[in-house]
């Protein structure tokens, strides 16, 4: 029986079944399309009401957060009758249910994979097995919150006047535009004057751009010291997150208008609210926007377009590529997006090919393929690609996936401490991953860079739990690592090193 259990599980495809759910009753009323999120869709996630759908074998109305509970229920047994796991997750995870399946490739053979779905905002993330946010000891993440920041900070950031509207066009031109071209610097609502008759989509990718930029502005702007009080920090980002919040509502307002047909501005909108999600995850599930930028895309090519749309369609397949293979290596999920049909170039003249060049070596890599090892560019000296930060640890972070060393950990955490470095929600993830691969390594390097390092990689995650909670949980996480490989390797000077708040 037991065998008969464990091949009836293994024929199972959850994957398949789960696409196989019908409409629910609220979108079939509202004449939606409806998605297969679970426990909830999307929509009736976002209108906070119970989904349910008709089950003609029970003839009665069903809910998915039922479904939820079974899948789990199944995910777990398969678990359970697998004879040798790839990794084994604490039983304690409530919220995380694993399975395991085995991916075919044209190309490589994929390595075994086990599949987690967290809990997240009323409905579930995929996570692979190789996901910081799995393999953390500290399974809950810890509270984070404004309260603490002290009065005179919040004095001294707000009596500071708020940046412009076109400054924060010009941040965005200057970092953001660069590495994703999907603006054509000719538009004319990137101008300093703007026109009073502004289109409703004009006006949804002006209020985006605003949006965007106040994420990351306050990390970039001359007036950011990394080594300054973290309460001033986190007072000047929340500012400037409720900025990006307001902006990103007056967005929303002309979103229906921006996506009516299927066209290059439609792309161009789905690709903002992308971005917009790597630095404000909640705003939007950014794996359903990089799949309806994929449709589009893919769509969008197969017309007959002129020059000028042509190198746009280009430019925005780079872009989807790059932020799909992003979030891919970060959370060790599947990426299906074609690549580019061009020629590698890692040109620091062309830094969105570069980034996608990138990409394209940690998509090969996680296929299978060690070869492109031999392809990747030396670490940056800090002189070449000086002037964009984000390539420069895009490039770092590279390393640290293909050949994950103490010296690629090193270059990650310096990187993501100079100046002008743009951080995402996923920039914790590697900044945790950097710190243990050093923090492994603990004996075989100096105090003093052990110390520089790690004190890097604490302030970056601390100040990234302001914006991102589960960043509170690798940076706990990250100080057990180091109370365990002390115990391990008894250095000589334990509780002796301080840099700042830092002690080791």
């Amino acid at each position: 029986m037991a065998s008969a259990s464990s091949s009836t599980l293994n024929d199972i495809d959850l994957d398949a079944l789960i696409q196989s759910l019908p409409a629910c009753k609220r979108c079939r009323e509202c004449r939606r399309g409806c998605d297969t999120l679970l426990p909830k869709c999307r929509q009736c996630t976002k209108a906070g009401v119970s989904c349910v759908y008709w089950d003609h074998g029970r003839k009665d109305y069903i809910e998915r957060s039922y479904i939820a509970g079974l899948v789990d229920y199944v995910r777990r047994l398969h678990g359970e009758n697998l004879p040798s796991p790839a990794m084994e997750t604490p039983q304690s995870m409530s919220t995380v249910s694993s399975a395991t399946a085995q991916a075919d490739s044209d190309t490589y053979s994929h390595p075994h994979h086990e599949h987690h779905f967290a809990s997240a905002g009323d409905s579930y993330r995929y996570l692979g097995a190789e996901s910081c946010l799995v393999k953390s000891p500290r399974l809950q993440p810890a509270m984070v919150s404004t309260d603490n920041v002290d009065d005179e900070d919040w004095r001294v950031v707000y009596s500071e006047p708020p940046i412009s509207n076109h400054e924060l066009v010009r941040y965005y031109l200057a970092i953001i535009q660069p590495l994703y071209p999907i603006l054509d610097p000719s538009l004319r609502f990137l101008a300093p004057d703007l026109p009073p008759d502004l289109s409703h989509a004009e006006l949804f990718c002006l209020y985006m751009i605003y949006s965007i930029a106040c994420h990351f502005y306050p990390g970039t702007s001359p007036c950011y010291t990394p080594d300054g009080k973290l309460s001033f920090h986190h007072a000047k980002f929340y500012r400037y997150r409720i900025m990006g919040e307001g902006y990103f509502k007056e967005a929303m307002k002309y979103l229906e208008a921006s996506t009516v047909e299927p066209t290059i501005p439609t792309l161009r909108a789905v690709l903002l609210l992308a971005i917009n999600s790597l630095f404000e995850p909640k705003s939007g599930n950014i794996g359903q926007q990089v799949a309806l930028a994929t449709r589009l895309a893919l769509s969008l090519e197969k017309q007959d377009l002129g020059p000028e749309d042509a190198a746009m369609i280009h430019n925005m397949h780079l872009t989807i590529f790059s932020i799909e293979n992003e979030i891919a290596s970060t959370l060790d999920r599947p990426a299906t997006f074609p690549e580019p049909d061009c020629e590698m170039s890692f040109s620091e003249s062309k830094p969105a090919e570069y980034l996608c060049s990138l990409y394209r070596l940690q998509h090969r890599f996680r296929k299978g393929d060690t070869a492109t090892k031999k392809l990747l560019p030396c670490f940056d000296d800090r002189t070449t690609l000086d002037r964009l930060p984000g390539l420069r640890l895009a490039l770092h972070q590279t390393h640290l996936l293909l050949n994950p060393c103490w010296g690629s950990a090193w270059h990650v955490l310096e990187a993501v401490v100079a100046k002008g470095s743009v951080h995402v929600f996923l920039t914790p993830h590697w900044v945790f991953r950097a710190g243990t691969v050093l923090l492994n390594s603990m004996d075989s390097i100096l105090e003093g860079n052990i110390l520089q390092l790690y004190s890097n990689a604490l302030v970056v995650l601390n100040l990234s739990s302001g914006k991102w909670p589960s960043a509170a949980t690798l940076a706990a996480s990250l100080g057990d690592l180091m109370t365990q490989m002390k115990m391990k390797y008894r250095p000589t000077w334990e509780n002796t090193l301080r840099k700042g708040d830092v002690t080791i």
